[in-house]
């Protein structure tokens, strides 16, 4: 279990490392736009098709970080109200939904990425091929399914602070 939570540790690190870039990225060529669109009659079109697929990412690589802390799966109103017992119960509950829903999407979307690639369609402004973007679905829905087993495993071990009393103990 330390090996993959020291694995976990480093994904977790590089997912935060994408997200800053991301966030940096998309803050520069979105300033870029507003400029260039105020100096001139024209704009940067590529840049709305860049800004909303990273978005995409970003909202899937934040998602992921959140399941890692538990903070998609819970229910907080009854959640917070139940015993370490209750919560492991309800953490397999919800577990076990929100896998189906992350196999899902990583099924959906990889058989959409792989429709686009066999046809060839290209994106608008950018003339990259869609599936390009369609990718970040998937690779998001792996690292949903990583973080919510990471999570499980966290609660089922005791070492999630959702489990823990406040005198550091377990009830």
């Amino acid at each position: 279990m330390k090996a993959y939570k020291k694995i976990m540790n480093g994904v977790a690190a590089v997912e935060k490392i994408v997200l800053s870039l991301i966030l940096v990225f998309v803050t520069v060529i979105t300033f870029a736009n507003v400029v260039v669109r105020k100096l001139t009659t024209s704009q940067l079109a590529f840049t709305e098709e860049l800004v909303i697929n990273l978005f995409v990412l970003m909202i899937m690589l934040g998602c992921a970080l959140s399941a890692r802390e538990g903070s998609l799966i819970s229910l907080s109103l009854i959640f917070d109200r139940l015993k370490v017992k209750g919560k492991k119960i309800f953490v397999i509950i919800i577990t076990v939904a929100n896998m189906v829903f992350w196999v899902l999407l990583l099924k959906t979307g990889a058989e959409k990425v792989l429709a686009q690639m066999a046809n060839g369609k290209r994106t608008f402004s950018l003339g990259w091929p869609e599936w390009v973007f369609t990718i970040f679905l998937p690779i998001g829905a792996v690292f949903l399914i990583l973080h919510t087993i990471e999570f499980l495993i966290d609660v089922m071990t005791n070492n999630a602070d959702c489990v823990k009393t406040e005198e550091g103990g377990n009830d």
